[in-house]
């Protein structure tokens, strides 16, 4: 007699497929219990996730092994069948859509291994074999990993050839490429995670798969109710989500996003200095529309920026940080220009007298004040290198926004990646704030800077803001 779990299911069964990076060695594998309803459109996306490929290139399923020559039996060719994206259709002659056949369909008992093969210049050749159908209890994940071997090879490494060659050279710091192809796989590999071909998180794995086949409630949330940074995430591929989440977590977004009252006196110093000058009545400019010599002049003195200043800092439109104070101020929502005169928004009065609520406020302002979705994005990705406190060179920072923005979709109007210094241009109001803040203490970002646990508690109170 059979006894049957209370939870499963009595028709229906699950695949237990063995996946595997034809010619890896050692190899580099997946075991998974996948939904034998899926169809082939479906099953891509379980694979980038399950291998660990970021989706950006084309790929096709096929019954047969690409690297096999097909052979005669009585006379007759078995033509292979394929199984290729609706938008290949129309390149392909014979193909059949990846939409309209489920997995369960064309892997069966004794029907032979599946192949998936990922970019086809590197040709990445994956193999995929039936082991087993053990049932599917009620509520099952329709794809969960079970076991596995090393992360994906790295995108455009040159195919399994060329990625074992890559190895050896990483491995041989004496060999005349290593630096540069240090320097390659850097890049390549972003700044999310380190490249570490023997990594394999089941669970982070397991979390994705989640994510791709989301419970009916969960869509019951609007866009309103996503935090920043679960927009962002959403708004990147399949194939990065997994890296950004895994910087997410490694960032500690959960720490204190909460501040001591002198150091909010301390941090919010110019931005308070500057309101509690202009005060209630407002204050006058120039006839050409700059603050008054003997205003520039005490800024400096009194923030303490004079002694690294040359000249007399005493002309607003000759004195970098005076202005970039001003300009900020006004762009944060603290200060309004109206005939002539300086004046404090509604926001800026009540906080005259509140350093810790000006902290808050400043928090809120440079996560949602920009001039362009562009700007905000770059911010936030900068917000997030600086909640997590692990860089000191502004290049390094410049570098991690540049990755972030491509990865959000931001390119150059003829496709190509943002340069250095477009980056630089768009995060230039946020870097003022953070020097205002002094959370960065080098205004020409030439200097190695560590970012304190107060500077960190800000980033964290505007992202969750």
């Amino acid at each position: 007699m059979t006894i049957r779990a209370a939870d499963e299911d009595p028709g229906s069964m699950l695949l237990r497929v063995e996946v595997s990076i034809v010619g890896s060695e050692p190899a580099i594998w997946r075991l998974l219990d996948i939904d034998p309803s899926l169809t082939l459109d479906r099953v891509h996306e379980v694979l980038q996730t399950a291998v660990g490929w970021r989706d950006s290139h084309l790929h096709s399923f096929t019954d047969t092994d690409p690297y096999v020559r097909l052979r005669t039996v009585n006379g007759h060719i078995r033509e292979p069948r394929r199984w290729v994206p609706l938008d290949l259709l129309e390149d392909t002659d014979g193909d059949l859509p990846e939409t309209d056949s489920a997995l369960g369909q064309i892997l069966t008992t004794g029907s032979g291994p599946l192949f998936y093969e990922y970019d086809f210049g590197d040709g990445w050749i994956h193999r995929l074999e039936l082991t087993g159908n053990p049932p599917m209890p009620a509520n099952a994940p329709r794809a969960r990993l079970l076991n596995g071997a090393r992360r994906a090879p790295l995108e455009d490494s040159g195919g399994i050839g060329g990625y074992h060659d890559m190895l050896d050279v990483l491995a041989d710091p004496g060999h005349e490429e290593h630096e540069d192809l240090q320097a390659w796989v850097a890049w390549i590999a972003g700044p999310w995670q380190e490249f570490d071909p023997d990594q394999l998180d089941i669970d982070a794995v397991n979390n994705e798969l989640a994510l791709l086949f989301p419970a009916p409630s969960a869509n019951e949330h609007g866009r309103g109710s996503e935090s920043l940074t679960q927009e962002l995430t959403n708004r990147m591929s399949p194939g990065l989500r997994h890296e950004f989440r895994s910087f997410l977590h490694a960032a500690g977004l959960d720490g204190p996003a909460t501040v001591e009252a002198d150091v909010a006196v301390a941090m919010t110093a110019p931005y308070l200095w500057l309101t509690r000058r202009i005060g209630l009545d407002g204050l006058c400019l120039t006839a050409a529309g700059w603050l008054p010599p003997a205003v520039v002049r005490e800024a400096m003195t009194e923030l303490g920026w004079a002694k690294d200043w040359i000249g007399k800092a005493n002309r607003e439109d000759q004195t970098l940080p005076v202005l970039q104070l001003r300009e900020s101020a006004q762009r944060l929502g603290l200060i309004r220009k109206i005939k002539g005169k300086l004046v404090l928004t509604s926001a800026a009065k009540r906080l005259l007298d509140d350093p810790e609520g000006l902290w808050l406020f400043l928090a809120k302002s440079i996560a949602h004040r920009h001039r362009h979705d562009s700007e905000r994005d770059a911010t936030l990705l900068l917000l997030l290198e600086v909640a997590a406190g692990k860089r000191t060179e502004w290049a390094d920072y410049r570098e991690a926004v540049a990755f972030g923005l491509g990865a959000l979709g931001w390119s150059t109007r003829s496709g190509a990646e943002l340069e250095p210094n477009t980056v630089q241009a768009i995060l230039v109001n946020a870097h003022e704030v953070l020097l205002n803040l002094g959370i960065f203490n080098d205004r020409f970002g030439l200097k190695a800077n560590t970012v304190k646990a107060p500077g960190q508690a800000f980033a964290r109170a505007a992202l969750h803001s």
